[in-house]
């Protein structure tokens, strides 16, 4: 399972400290990985209260955050199919990064464009459409509910081309099936989204009727996804998602931007994630049945950010 960004050179095992200093780069980056190899993930300070003023700690300046909604046990996936996925969900991220970085030269080149990363509305109506309705508002409402009165953050200069080609899909993208039952309380499975990969001539001819829709990109689009664009659209997302029920939409959206994330993130994404992860048991809490449709979606968006990016709280 990869755990962090590209590496920029490989350095094989590690080595464990003495006295001496590194005599070479190499030497001390092998001392590090077998320091790191050695330190929790989670690091808990016993404090002996009887010694400080304090009784307990403060909750002046802080206080815990609520626990997570709790749902039926039934509706949980069990950790042998969590153990699974993981596995394929970082296999299929090795596998995009590898296909984005086949393709880069060649599609480099070509003019795609897309909104600037500031231009919130116009990345809403990029994954959404112009005529995308939620299941509690519209998409007027929408946009007013986003910051898009801060003029300073917004390039205009940046509209999406409507009328831009696309190219053909790649089969390896792989779309959360909403219609997959349970069963056993484990099953979850992907399909590949085959549908995706249309020929260029029926793709001219549809172009038209698809500019008030939104759509997943293509790797023509996903070559201009850099690691600071792919954080932007992450929070933009977690964002739009706290006033709105989550759709099969917002679930691939999701999806692929978390397949694109590279770690380490940084504090505010990490902050964002947990929202999302509290978003996402709140959905839950309020399935009744395991037949339930986004069952299988909202399971996979929790276990990767909670198992995959690490984002759960120790006392959870």
């Amino acid at each position: 399972m990869e755990e962090f960004q590209s590496k920029c050179f490989d350095i094989d095992g590690e080595l464990e400290p003495d006295d001496n200093e590194p005599l070479t780069g190499e030497e001390y980056l092998k001392r590090v990985r077998w320091e790191s190899n050695r330190i929790p993930n989670i690091a808990v300070a016993q404090l002996d209260y009887k010694k400080i003023n304090n009784q307990s700690p403060s909750s002046r300046y802080f206080s815990l955050p609520a626990k997570l909604p709790q749902c039926k046990t039934e509706l949980l996936p069990n950790a042998d199919w969590e153990k699974k996925f993981l596995s394929e969900f970082s296999e299929h991220r090795q596998n995009l990064r590898y296909i984005i970085d086949y393709n880069q030269q060649h599609y480099q080149s070509q003019n795609q464009n897309i909104p600037h990363l500031n231009d919130k509305r116009s990345w809403y109506n990029y994954c959404f459409g112009n005529n995308s309705k939620d299941n509690t508002t519209s998409i007027e409402q929408n946009v007013e509910d986003m910051d898009i009165n801060d003029e300073n953050n917004i390039n205009d200069d940046n509209e999406m081309n409507e009328e831009e080609e696309e190219n053909e899909e790649y089969n390896e993208y792989i779309e959360i099936n909403d219609k997959q039952k349970y069963k056993n309380n484990s099953t979850q499975t992907f399909n590949n989204n085959n549908n995706q990969n249309n020929n260029n001539n029926n793709n001219n001819n549809n172009n038209n009727n698809n500019n008030n829709f939104g759509k997943l990109p293509g790797i023509d689009v996903l070559v201009k996804f850099d690691h600071i664009l792919v954080v932007g659209l992450v929070n933009y997302h977690i964002e739009w998602l706290e006033s709105r029920e989550l759709t099969k939409e917002r679930s691939n959206w999701l999806y692929l931007l978390l397949s694109l994330l590279e770690k380490p993130i940084d504090p505010d994404t990490s902050a964002n994630l947990r929202s999302l992860l509290r978003r996402l048991a709140l959905f839950r809490s309020k399935i009744i049945s395991i037949s339930d449709p986004l069952l299988p979606n909202i399971n996979v968006l929790f276990t990767i950010v909670a198992k995959y990016f690490n984002q759960l709280d120790p006392y959870e």
